[in-house]
C-alpha cells in the first residue's frame, strides 16, 4: 500500500477510535502544522479555549442533540440569542471583562429551607445537578439508574426524619445567578432570609455554558448536566434530526427522567406533580411523563399573562390539586422571571401561599445562571454573511453559543461542517474586530477530553 494511502487510513482510524489532539498535532491533521518561520501553529479546534471553559462547554454539549457548530466569542465582542418571546441569552466568551457570558455567569444561589433541612448545613463546590439527588435524600426517595445521571447529593442538608416530606417545592429564578445579586445588594430580603434559616450559598455553580434556561432547569429537574440529559437549550435537534424547540414533543425533552418522573413512577402515579413556568420550555423543572410515553398528566400553568400571579396560580394548583394531603411526596416547581427585587418579593409570596395550604413543605430556591445585560450582535445578523461566505443556505437556526446547520443543503452541495465554521470564524464586528475567540464543529467538542 503507498505510504499516502497508509497515512490517511491511520489518520482515519485516529479519528474514529477517538484520538488525542496530541496525536492529531503530531500527524499534522488539517491545518495544525501550518507554520511561519520555524514555529508550528496548532489549529486543532476547541482545545486552545482555557481547561476550565472547555469542561463547561462540553458539560453542556450532547452529540445529536447540540448544535452542528460552536462558538465562543472573543473577549471584546459579544453575541447573543433571543430565546422565548423577551429573554436575550449571551454566547459564552472567554473573558470575565468580555460583553458575554464567562465563567463568573455560572455563579449562582441555591437554598434549601423548611422540612427536612439542618439549617446552617454547608453547602461547598455545588453545582446544579446535585438538587435533585439532594431532594432523593431528603425524601427517602431512591431514583433508580444513578448512573445515567452526574450530580450527587449533597451531605448534611437532610435531616432524620419518620414522617414523609409532604411536598418538595422547586422556585427557579431564571436568567437570574450571584453577579446579579452583587449588583442589586439590597434587592433580595427574602432570599437572605432563607439562606440565614435554611442551608445555602451564593458560589453554587450551573456546572455548564451555555446558560441557556431551558438547559439548566432541565439540569434542577433531572440532576444531570446537559451532556447527561440532551436538553442542550432552548432548541435541539431530535431524534429524527429535526430541530424544535425544547419539550414540544417526546422527542424533545430530556433523555433521562426528572426526579418528579421518578417519584410519580416509583409510587405507581399517586404522586402529584405540576409547575408554573413562563415559557413551555421551562418544562424541565418537573420533566414531561418520562415513564408515559410523553402522555403527559401533570398540571401546568403559565404565569405572566395578564393577572396570573404566581403565587395565585401555585396556591390554586395546591388546593385544587390536593398537593402535600398524603404520604406521598408531591412537586411543584415554579418558575420566575424578571429583575431581582420582583423575583424575590415574588418567591416570599409563593412561599406565603404554599405554606397556608401545606406548612410542612419543604422548599429550593435556585437561580439559573446571569444572562446580565447581553450587548453585541444578534446571532440571526450573521446569517447573510455565513451563508454567501459559504455559498449556499447553510443555516437553520442559531443556537446560544452555536448554529444548526441545514443538512439536507450541506449534503446536495458537499459542504462540511468545517467549512461552515471556518466560514462563521471570519465574521466581524461593525469595527472590523474579531469576533470569535473559538469555532469548532461539534466534534471537536465530543473530542474535547483528548486537549
Amino acid at each position: 500500500m503507498p505510504i499516502g494511502r497508509r497515512l490517511s487510513t491511520l489518520l482515519l482510524a485516529l479519528v474514529l477510535l477517538g484520538a488525542p489532539a496530541v496525536v492529531l498535532r503530531a500527524f499534522c491533521l488539517g491545518n495544525s502544522c501550518d507554520a511561519e518561520g520555524a514555529q508550528a501553529q496548532a489549529a486543532v479546534p476547541f482545545c486552545p479555549l482555557p481547561r476550565a471553559m472547555r469542561q463547561e462547554i462540553a458539560a453542556g454539549f450532547r452529540q445529536g442533540r447540540s448544535p452542528d457548530v460552536v462558538a465562543t466569542v472573543a473577549d471584546d465582542a459579544g453575541v447573543w440569542t433571543l430565546v422565548g418571546r423577551t429573554t436575550r441569552v449571551p454566547w459564552p466568551a472567554t473573558s470575565p471583562q468580555g460583553v458575554g457570558t464567562s465563567l463568573d455567569g455560572t455563579r449562582t444561589p441555591v437554598v434549601f429551607f423548611g422540612e427536612g433541612i439542618e439549617p446552617g448545613a454547608p453547602l461547598e463546590r455545588v453545582r446544579l445537578d446535585a438538587i435533585a439527588p439532594t431532594l432523593e435524600a431528603i425524601t427517602g426517595f431512591r431514583r433508580p439508574h444513578p448512573e445515567v445521571r452526574t450530580g450527587t447529593a449533597v451531605e448534611g442538608v437532610a435531616t432524620a426524619r419518620t414522617e414523609p416530606i409532604p411536598l418538595v417545592v422547586v422556585i427557579a429564578w431564571k436568567g437570574i445567578g450571584t453577579g446579579d445579586l452583587d449588583a442589586a445588594p439590597e434587592g433580595w430580603p427574602f432570599l437572605r432570609g432563607a439562606l440565614a434559616r435554611g442551608a445555602g450559598t451564593l458560589e453554587a455553580r450551573t456546572g455548564s455554558l451555555p446558560l441557556d434556561p431551558a438547559a439548566v432547569l432541565t439540569t434542577i429537574g433531572t440532576g444531570g448536566l446537559p451532556s447527561s440529559h440532551g436538553v442542550t437549550g432552548t432548541l435541539v435537534r431530535d431524534g429524527e434530526g429535526t430541530v424544535r424547540r425544547a419539550w414540544s414533543g417526546p422527542d424533545g425533552g430530556s433523555v433521562i427522567a426528572t426526579f418528579a418522573d421518578d417519584l410519580d413512577h416509583g409510587n405507581r402515579g399517586s404522586a402529584r406533580v405540576a409547575a408554573v413556568v413562563t415559557d413551555p420550555t421551562d418544562r424541565g423543572i418537573i420533566g414531561n411523563g418520562w415513564y408515559l410515553d410523553g402522555r403527559d398528566r401533570d398540571t401546568v400553568e403559565r404565569s405572566g399573562m395578564g393577572a396570573r400571579r404566581p403565587d395565585r396560580l401555585a396556591r390554586r394548583i395546591v388546593a385544587s390539586e390536593g398537593l402535600g394531603t398524603d404520604q406521598v411526596t408531591d412537586v411543584l416547581g415554579v418558575v420566575l422571571a424578571g429583575p431581582v427585587g420582583r423575583i424575590d418579593a415574588e418567591t416570599g409570596r409563593v412561599v406565603d401561599a404554599v405554606r397556608r395550604e401545606v406548612p410542612k413543605a419543604t422548599f429550593v430556591v435556585v437561580g439559573t445562571g446571569s444572562l446580565g445585560e447581553p450587548a453585541g450582535v444578534d446571532a440571526t445578523s450573521l446569517t447573510a454573511g455565513l451563508d454567501r461566505a459559504v455559498g449556499a443556505p447553510v443555516t437553520e437556526a442559531w443556537a446560544v453559543g452555536g448554529l444548526f446547520l441545514d443538512r439536507a443543503e450541506l449534503t446536495e452541495r458537499s459542504i462540511t461542517a468545517q467549512q461552515a465554521a471556518d466560514a462563521l470564524s471570519r465574521q466581524r464586528t461593525a469595527a472590523g474586530d474579531q469576533l470569535f475567540a473559538d469555532v469548532s464543529p461539534s466534534f471537536a467538542v465530543a473530542f474535547g477530553k483528548y486537549c
